[in-house]
């Protein structure tokens, strides 16, 4: 165990799921709210509990971090009786508000964050999003203002849907906790059809049903009897131009990470870290290891003989920062695995990273329950291959268009196609150069990666599909002023981050139980690193420059050197091996009709005889197509 040194006790509620409904024209039945509520059994195991205020019916799971006695149960209700929460997540800067609170003559009967975000409310109201800085997720009713009031916190952890209609909201922590509320349709939306096949996952606001909703990040929602209304409360600042340099940007961006890390090692459990062997977790480690007073534990997994496996990496990271390491070589049953994943997402998502963090949390909670980890410092810092590809193309965009059109690319698109994404693949790395470069050029708005093309995507859907609705398009529109590759930073941060890589950790990590903290996403580190200027973070072909320049000294030189590495499995190569006929009955036999068959079998056929790599294309249709055949009442 990770053993902590405090100044002082204190007390968070817990990792969890909530849910609830609020109905003005007839009490909502407490039996719903407590079939939602178990439906979401595995992100809280120790406790659970419904509460209900006459128009009102608040639900909550709990998974005990700190303070396990059950006077932290929730949900949590005030001593007149006129307020009760449910909260998901932890506030970090609680101690402080609680001060606050008790100069102003707030009276408290536990140490819990829970009681403080009761508190607070009852003093600013909804207006108190501002001062929290933590992963959250919640909601309150208010009974003597008859009004729901939701939150979530500023870049989006913790995850909100809710369904609205005239005098009702029904709201819960995963679309499949909200289905078991029979007045929620299950009816598919052909917008966010399109939208997955076109990245994998459903952006913003949009989920796969009709009427259901996720709540932005930093956003807070009222709803009273006039309705839902919905504002931002945060948004990102614009880079600075007063930096010339990153070393004084480095020393600031250690200070704020050591105490972003020191603030999340408070558990009453044990605690432990991700260490992939990467810049960004052996950063966090090597701070973790600051403020321990024994060895931190840490956990990576291993695919051996693969192209893909890190494990080298995470053992010397493991030796330098002197962790308590545990590797654990992962045997990838997917056929098993695959159900299991679409339950826990609740709708399509197809990122096939989250294999891999399915088993490393399972893993990791094996031996610890809180778990720290370094998600967000590609999106922060630049350091995806495609900030520097974006550069690029702009210098190749300036050459001429029949150079471009009739010889380059004709004789990059005549390389052969493969399935290897790492090492010193040429090949697959032009390739996605022409195809990013060919999005960029005929629509400028696409700046973020696209597993189908639009046209391939309306080929397969055969739906309407309409860009003017497409989240994707109205973030890039907003830092339109930006230059080309800090505006794609943002849009990643607003898209890719918030709905691609933070719901797969959630839904992975909460499927066994285990809490997952990102000192890289305290708000204070986001604000520092949207501040600096493009130069601080990519200058030449070096990537994540002040956070480089932050790490030296606590990150061994070699992986502050190495390569970047994703998080995947080489699927491409097992759907032309053992996985050929499970891959080929789940992508030809649907037997929904929503997706064009011909199209489906010609992008199989391309990739078995090598002319094409459909890898994420096919693995997409798998993971909708299992998706549709559990659709399902709970």
């Amino acid at each position: 165990m990770c053993c902590v040194l405090l100044g002082t006790a204190c007390t968070y509620p817990s990792m969890c799921g909530i849910c609830g409904i609020v109905d003005f024209s007839k009490p909502p039945m407490t039996s719903v709210v407590q079939h939602m509520s178990e439906a979401m059994r595995h992100r809280g195991p120790d406790a659970g509990g419904v509460y209900a205020f006459g128009p009102c019916v608040l639900g909550h799971r709990r998974l005990s971090i700190l303070d396990l006695s059950d006077a932290a149960n929730q949900p949590m209700v005030s001593e007149d009786g006129q307020v009760g929460l449910v909260f998901n997540g932890e506030i970090y800067n609680f101690q402080p508000i609680r001060a606050a609170l008790l100069s102003k003559g707030h009276r408290f009967k536990t140490e819990s964050d829970t009681e403080v975000l009761l508190q607070l409310y009852r003093e600013k109201g909804p207006e108190m999003m501002a001062d929290l800085n933590g992963m959250c997720a919640f909601a309150i009713w208010d009974d003597q203002a008859r009004r729901l009031v939701m939150g979530r916190d500023r870049m989006g952890k913790k995850p909100l849907y809710y369904r609205a209609d005239q005098g009702r909201i029904a709201f819960a922590s995963e679309p499949t906790a909200l289905l078991c509320d029979p007045n929620v349709t299950r009816d598919v939306w052909d917008q966010a059809v399109s939208e997955f096949f076109l990245y994998d996952f459903i952006p913003g606001s949009h989920t796969i049903f009709k009427g259901v909703h996720r709540l932005p990040p930093a956003s807070v929602a009222v709803f009273d009897e006039g309705g839902l209304r919905i504002r931002s409360y945060w948004e990102p600042p614009c880079p600075r131009t007063d930096l010339s340099d990153s070393r004084q940007p480095a020393e600031r961006l250690r200070e704020l990470l050591d105490d972003a890390v020191r603030m999340r090692l408070i558990s009453d459990v044990p605690l432990g870290a991700f260490l992939s062997g990467g810049i960004d977790s052996t950063l966090i480690t090597a701070l973790m290891t600051r403020h321990s007073l024994g060895r931190v534990k840490t956990f990576s997994i291993s695919f051996p003989g693969t192209t893909h496996d890190e494990s080298r990496w995470s053992r010397i990271a493991a030796h330098r920062v002197g962790s308590d390491h545990s590797e654990h070589a992962v045997d990838l049953s997917i056929e098993e695995l695959l159900p299991e994943l679409v339950r826990h997402f609740g709708e399509p998502f197809g990122d096939s990273s989250a294999i891999p963090t399915w088993h490393l949390c399972r893993e990791t909670r094996r031996h610890v329950t809180v778990a720290l980890s370094g998600d967000g410092g590609d999106e922060l810092f630049g350091g995806y291959e495609r900030y520097l590809a974006r550069r690029l193309q702009v210098l190749y965009e300036l050459l001429p268009e029949r150079l471009r059109d009739r010889v380059i690319e004709p004789l990059i698109d005549r390389v052969p196609a493969t399935t290897d994404y790492y090492g010193t693949n040429l090949s697959k790395k032009l390739k996605l150069f022409v195809q990013a470069a060919r999005r960029m050029r005929e629509d400028p708005l696409a700046v973020i990666p696209r597993t189908f093309s639009l046209a391939e995507a309306r080929e397969l859907t055969q739906t309407g599909y309409a860009p003017e609705l497409d989240p994707v398009y109205e973030v890039a529109r907003q830092w339109s002023g930006l230059d080309p590759v800090t505006r794609m930073l943002f849009s990643d941060m607003q898209t890719y981050l918030a709905e691609d890589i933070l719901t797969k950790v959630d839904r992975m990590s909460m499927a066994h139980s285990l809490e997952v903290r990102a000192p890289l996403l305290d708000y204070r580190v986001v604000e520092f690193a949207c501040e600096l200027p493009l130069r601080c973070k990519i200058r030449g072909m070096t990537t994540k420059r002040v956070l480089k320049a932050a790490s030296r000294g606590l990150v061994p030189g070699e992986i502050i050197r190495r390569s970047k590495y994703g998080f995947q499995v080489p699927l491409g190569t097992w759907f032309k091996g053992g996985l050929r006929n499970w891959a080929r009955e789940r992508l030809l036999d649907s037997g929904h009709g929503l997706l064009n068959q011909r199209f489906v079998e010609r992008l199989w056929n391309e990739h078995l005889a090598g002319k094409a790599d459909h890898t994420h294309k096919l693995w997409s249709v798998i993971v909708f197509n299992e998706w549709f055949a559990a659709r399902r009442p709970v």
